[in-house]
């Protein structure tokens, strides 16, 4: 499958779970927001194809033939990396800024943002900055044990994958956000499309092995659902009622005959959760509806997270990121059209398109390095999460992206050519020979 088709499909899965949720918008102008959702997806497609025709359009390389040296080396480094990172990560916010965890997640992600606002968003500590710069480099661990299926033995694959999942989950737990789970779930599959014939089944040939990764996998939503318990409690509501009464800062309402079913039960506790996690991952569909009704804001709403990072090293004032529908998800076309109008949505929906088949053509001409290979694992993860939001935008992004430069640069070091003296052979006998 390539990456268009599974951009295509994962569209196609949102707008059915938005149909198919027992929510509806509070918003009105729902056919407005379909309609430049639609729009977004076919410029992506136009930018893309056009990209792939002009380079002319190659099939993805095959894990069986093109290998990246040094593959086996450069997943220990990133896992160490990662590890060092989340040391120094766990040392700053427990014993530098002093966050308390042990009143759960929800209380300590809300004193680790009231600290950062006192700090006007400035790094606390240096260990804070090593463990961003070094703790996402399990990405790129994650991704090479995917796609080079030769160099690496279906043992090292298994423990590469559950150490790298152990990993997102801890620092998901130190800052209690839900997006790099989001994240690391988009380069799992988009590193599975940059390698023809790839499969679970292929990847790992034990069957025990399989299922135990199944159920890892359904350990990632438990967890978020997990959040939304534990800010119901921080909040002294029941899971019922904080699931109620938070749909409607997501632009959501809960159908009629929906609340007739809710009676207060555990089963409809957990129901609500259940649909309060669903509604969290595609609310972005009602803030697109109320985005096309509200004028446009001289407000950054994309490339939040770079922007932040220049304000950090002192060279950029700090910026201004409150809009008016702050801390939601206003998907990629929502963010264009309300930052930019008519001309943004088109220029940037093709544009994205374009990249993204720059990064197919170029993982394609080079499928034995290692910076071609991320770049289209991460304009895939771009174009998986854009309905919900602009992936660069979450924490982790400008941090993989620099974990990868960094692995590529640390790959070419390891495999760089070794000249060897000349061979000893007979021509080089007689020439001592006339030399004495």
């Amino acid at each position: 499958m390539t990456m268009l088709k599974t951009f295509v499909y994962a569209w196609i899965s949102y707008w059915l779970i938005v149909a198919l949720l027992p929510v509806e918008s509070i918003y009105p102008s729902t056919i407005e927001a379909f309609s430049l959702q639609l729009a977004f997806v076919g410029l992506v497609a136009i930018g893309y194809m056009t990209i792939l025709n002009l380079w002319g359009s190659r099939p993805l390389p095959s894990s069986d033939h093109f290998e990246i040296p040094a593959s086996a080396a450069l997943i220990r480094i990133a896992i160490l990396l990662s590890l060092v990172g989340l040391a120094a990560l766990v040392y700053d916010k427990i014993y530098v800024q002093g966050i308390d965890y042990t009143q759960g997640l929800a209380v300590a992600r809300q004193e680790w943002r009231e600290l950062g606002e006192e700090r006007e968003g400035h790094a606390s500590s240096v260990f804070s900055v090593v463990g961003y710069l070094c703790g996402s480099a399990y990405f790129v661990a994650t991704v090479l044990a995917i796609t080079q299926t030769r160099l690496i033995s279906p043992r090292e694959r298994l423990w590469t994958l559950l150490v790298s999942f152990a990993l997102v989950l801890a620092n998901s737990v130190l800052t209690g956000g839900r997006s790099s789970i989001l994240l690391f779930a988009t380069f799992v599959v988009s590193a599975i499309i940059a390698r023809k014939g790839l499969s679970l089944r292929r990847l790992i040939s034990s069957r025990r092995q399989r299922q135990l990764l199944k159920a890892l996998t359904i350990g990632a939503p438990v967890y978020v659902v997990y959040i939304f318990y534990a800010r119901a409690d921080a909040n002294g509501k029941s899971a019922l009622d904080y699931a109620i009464d938070f749909l409607p800062f997501l632009g959501l309402e809960a159908q009629e005959w929906y609340r007739q079913t809710l009676n207060g039960s555990f089963l409809s506790s957990v129901s609500a959760m259940c649909v309060l996690a669903l509604s969290y991952l595609t609310h972005s569909f009602a803030i697109m509806a109320a985005i096309v009704d509200a004028p446009t804001e001289d407000k950054q709403i994309m490339f939040l997270e770079a922007a932040d990072i220049l304000y950090k090293v002192g060279l950029t004032p700090q910026p201004d990121f409150d809009w008016f529908m702050s801390g939601r998800f206003p998907s990629v076309p929502g963010a264009l059209w309300h930052e930019f109008g008519w001309s943004g949505l088109f220029f940037g929906s093709v544009s994205l398109g374009a990249a993204c088949g720059g990064c197919t053509v170029w993982t394609t001409l080079h499928p034995n390095r290692l910076l071609p290979l991320g770049a289209y694992v991460m304009a895939g993860s771009t174009l998986l999460l854009s309905p919900a939001f602009f992936a660069a935008d979450s924490l982790s992004f400008p941090f993989v992206f620099g974990s990868f430069v960094m692995l590529a640069l640390a790959g070419r070091f390891i495999h760089r050519p070794r000249y060897a003296r000349p061979p000893a052979g007979p021509a080089s006998h007689s020439n001592n020979a006339a030399a004495v």
